[in-house]
């Protein structure tokens, strides 16, 4: 028997629906050809953006005063980066350097992500990891990431909705390509390039509390090396940050109270004990020791110790306190109440972590 072939949609009511096909009218064609002008200009930006060695990220939100506040976020496509996030309204401080992110951010921030030294970590960077943050920000801001993600987006609307242009305060003509979810606006001419888009684009959990909008613009030449400049100036001064990835405990174990007759002086001898969960890489643990002296008619005096000890050891610790006597042959009842805290901080090499920036900025053109 010969092959026999059977072509397919010869048939009444096989109907494929194409743009541009023959027989739409003149006005229906006019918008199949504004819609795949704007898909291209879409496209287009977002493989600018994709390419783009850095970016800076614009965000506004009130300052205490209830007045507008620009934050500025920088970050390379390797995902080095600098600036402030606008978390919830409250502006978050944000390095990423050789893949370790530190932040700075109020005590109340902290307590709300159960940090219990809250009131301390409030004074200081802190390492950490993206679990502090609302998104993993290094990671959905790198431009190459954000052109992805907002590519899928996009792809993701609906194809048939007529273009909509919009001019921005400068004069600047924009497609305004949006849906429920947010807005992503791209210029009418070329060179195409992004504008702005709703964080909820780019993490459709977090996103939102990242604000309505974010505008881009590219980073290159003076503005790069800028990044750099201020990156090295950064760590330079971030000294010693609190560790978040890891929890110490500390505990009295042992205590013992001395006074001398006659001079007044009292001294407390503490065994504080840590223990650590996390890998603080050799790191010692820094104890404070606080100890308060009661004694009756005398009144109260406080003195505190500092040492650092191994993770998950016992340290012996003291400190003294001087009463004045108003009469020597009296005998006063003393009490002491000791406590201690433990922290971790993050040990930063400075010098290793400028070279490695001035290696990724020499590759993307700082």
């Amino acid at each position: 028997m010969g092959a026999v072939a059977v072509l397919c949609c010869l048939v009444a009511g096989c109907d494929v629906a194409i743009d541009g096909a023959a027989g739409i009218s003149p006005a229906e064609q006019q918008r199949v050809d504004r819609r795949a002008e704007q898909r291209g200009a879409v496209e287009s930006a977002l493989k600018v953006l994709e390419q783009t060695p850095a970016v800076v990220y614009k965000s506004t939100i009130k300052d205490a005063s209830g007045n507008p506040a620009e934050l500025l976020f920088r970050i390379t496509r390797n995902g080095s980066a600098l600036g402030a996030l606008p978390v919830d309204g409250q502006a978050i401080q944000v390095i990423s350097a050789d893949k370790q992110l530190y932040l700075s951010a109020t005590p109340e921030y902290w307590k709300a992500h159960g940090l219990g030294n809250s009131d301390q970590y409030g004074t200081s960077w802190v390492r950490t990891d993206s679990t502090d943050l609302p998104v993993n920000a290094v990671e959905v801001l790198n431009p190459r990431k954000a052109a992805s993600t907002l590519r899928t987006a996009v792809s993701a609307m609906n194809r048939l909705i007529d273009p909509v242009r919009s001019k921005l305060p400068d004069g600047t003509e924009v497609y305004d390509v949006g849906s429920g979810i947010g807005m992503l606006r791209v210029t009418t001419a070329a060179p195409h390039r992004v504008i702005s888009f709703a964080p909820s684009l780019i993490d459709a959990a977090g996103g939102k509390t990242l604000g309505a909008e974010m505008r881009v613009e590219p980073l290159a030449g003076d503005t790069l090396k800028k990044l750099q400049t201020d990156l090295d100036a950064t760590i330079g001064g971030i000294g010693q940050p609190f560790d978040a990835l890891t929890q110490v405990s500390v505990s009295v174990v042992n205590d013992k109270l001395d006074c001398t007759d006659f001079v007044g002086t009292c001294r407390a001898t503490i065994d504080v004990a840590n223990t650590v969960i996390g890998d603080v890489g050799g790191t010692p643990v820094h104890l404070t020791l606080s100890v308060e002296f009661t004694a009756q008619t005398l009144g109260a005096q406080t003195c505190t110790a500092d040492a650092n000890a191994a993770p998950d050891t016992t340290t012996p610790m003291s400190c003294e306190v001087k009463f004045k006597l108003p009469n020597r042959n009296a005998s006063y009842q003393v009490q002491a109440k000791p406590s201690a805290r433990g922290e971790v901080r993050a040990p930063v090499d400075v010098n290793g972590v400028r070279e490695k920036l001035k290696a990724e900025f020499t590759a993307l053109g700082g």
